[in-house]
């Protein structure tokens, strides 16, 4: 099974590139440890709830890369979107 991340969309490097990790080990959303490594297969997604009472589920899968961004140095890992980019799943 795909490893899922709960990330911050406002936290994009690029238009497809969103901050993961400052170091090699993530919680997943399930709570189970991950050891990030540049190439893995991933999906993130941001859960929101407004005041009134939308619900949405951003998702994206993608892939773990390294930062070479020259921004934001503390973050080690980031993930970097498939072709599909970032779309909402509540509802689905």
């Amino acid at each position: 099974m795909t490893p899922r991340f709960s990330v911050d969309f406002n936290e994009l490097l690029e238009s497809d590139l969103v901050m993961l990790s400052q170091t090699d080990l993530r919680k997943e959303i399930d709570g189970s440890l991950v050891l990030l490594v540049d190439g893995l297969p991933i999906e993130v997604q941001q859960e929101s709830l407004y005041d009134d009472g939308t619900h949405e589920v951003l998702f994206a899968r993608g892939v773990v890369e390294i930062n070479s961004t020259g921004t934001w140095s503390h973050v080690k890992w980031c993930c970097r979107f498939d072709s599909e980019g970032v779309y909402d799943i509540a509802g689905q």
